[in-house]
């Protein structure tokens, strides 16, 4: 298969999960107005989009120089990046 094919499955599979989790744990989780809500929102999905972009620009680069396991494990780390941000923005939140 052509690897653009098989990049652009790989980030329809993986970009739900980057988006998707930290928007469902602002929704589910604190107790901050309906605004601040959807400012963490929006800074979550920026971060998601960011932290992307990044992961998959590292990821890409080190597939091709056949580090496959450890692109995989920076893909895997990558998913949590918007979630640390989510707790830097709360604690920010809490002090003001």
């Amino acid at each position: 298969m052509d690897d653009v094919i098989v990049w652009t499955i790989i980030i329809a599979f993986y970009a739900p999960l980057h988006y998707l989790l930290p928007v469902l744990v602002l929704f589910i989780t604190g107790s901050e107005t309906e605004a601040v809500r959807r400012q963490l929102i929006r800074r979550a999905l920026i971060d998601s989009t960011l932290s992307m972009v990044a992961a998959f620009a590292v990821v890409i680069y080190l597939a091709q120089h056949d580090r496959i396991s450890i692109a995989m494990l920076l893909l895997m780390l990558s998913i949590g990046v918007p979630f640390v941000r989510i707790w830097r923005h709360r604690r920010e939140i809490g002090e003001s």
